[in-house]
């Protein structure tokens, strides 16, 4: 069965379709950040009842990170990163030595001063976060170091890895900051838990 559906969250269409795609749900991909910020706003609570829901169910780890890849490369194949760059405005990445080397190398700077020019202690240890925000390399809503980002932004909104249940926290918080990880979410909460309801 999938059901339509509209912006609102209610059913504008239910229709049966082949047996491989039963219990799918698909719904309108809200691709705008400022709106995406409000809904998500107003969610957050639903969103962490949502996040205690997941933690305590029955539910299994890899139906749930089947669930979640295909939601993830719904919304993505619809969200193209590089129009929105919420992240690179909002966030600041942590990163690790290594990043800060590759960074270093391809703005042709020593480290030091790369570090001097650009960075601030991170929250971890070892670890370094940009002294501002939006992030110093993006120029537009382009990354003007996009081949050697650091690993953070690489894996960003972090939807691709095994173990969803274990980074529930970080995806009700990225919520607000990525549409992609909005929709995720509330494709999964219409699948998994309001249908219950």
């Amino acid at each position: 069965m999938i059901i339509d559906v509209g912006r609102d969250d209610k059913p504008v269409a239910l229709r049966t379709e082949e047996p491989e795609s039963a219990g799918r749900i698909v719904m309108d991909i809200e691709m705008d950040i400022d709106q995406v910020r409000v809904l998500a706003e107003r969610a957050r609570d639903e969103n962490w009842r949502f996040r205690t829901f997941i933690k305590s169910s029955d539910l299994s780890q890899a139906r749930l990170d089947r669930a979640v890849a295909r939601y993830y490369a719904e919304a993505a194949g619809k969200i193209d990163c590089c129009a929105c760059a919420n992240c690179c405005t909002v966030m600041s990445p942590q990163m690790a030595k290594k990043d800060v080397r590759r960074l270093a190398r391809t703005m042709s700077l020593p480290e030091g001063d790369f570090i001097d020019r650009y960075l601030q202690p991170g929250q971890d240890r070892d670890t370094y976060a940009p002294r501002q925000a939006p992030c110093p390399f993006l120029r537009g809503k382009l990354c003007t170091v996009y081949e050697a980002r650091p690993d953070n932004c690489r894996s960003f909104p972090n939807l691709h890895k095994r173990d969803f249940r274990s980074r529930l926290i970080q995806v009700v918080e990225n919520s607000t900051v990525c549409p992609i990880v909005y929709n995720v979410l509330d494709l999964l909460k219409l699948e998994f838990w309001r249908r219950r309801r």
